[in-house]
């Protein structure tokens, strides 16, 4: 894999998760905001563009370390999230377990659904940082 290759591949990886409906170029103004948060001066999304799309020529040595410092950088912040959603889903489960038997049973399911919910999004968030990690 060349180096264009690997800026584009961490580019496309900082635009990620993306929302329903979200353009091309609104993922690659995210991406070029997150290198530019590291650069001494801002990528342009001109820049990015051409990253994003392997038709830059090149990449600088500072460029790149700038790209793999936002994707470690987007890396810890995901798995700071996984630990979030993961003990949120406990809370609720804890909820559950310590509801009084009179409970009503619409809330208790409501619970129950609203932890399940949780852990679903710690597993999908785990996935996201575990493939951020392996680029």
């Amino acid at each position: 894999m060349t180096t264009v290759d690997q800026a584009s591949q961490l580019l496309r990886e900082l635009a990620e998760p993306r929302p329903v409906g979200d353009t091309v170029k609104a993922a690659i103004t995210r991406a070029a905001r997150a290198v530019s948060a590291v650069l001494q001066e801002p990528m342009s999304y001109g820049r990015a563009e051409d990253i994003w799309r392997r038709e830059a020529r090149r990449i600088d040595a500072a460029e790149m370390d700038a790209i793999r410092a936002a994707h470690a950088r987007r890396a810890g912040e995901l798995r700071t999230e996984v630990q979030k959603a993961a003990a949120l889903a406990q809370r609720l489960e804890r909820l559950v377990a310590q509801a009084s038997p009179a409970s009503s049973g619409e809330d208790l399911e409501q619970l129950r659904s609203t932890a399940d919910e949780a852990w679903k999004a710690a597993r999908t968030l785990r996935r996201l940082a575990s493939e951020a990690r392996g680029a």
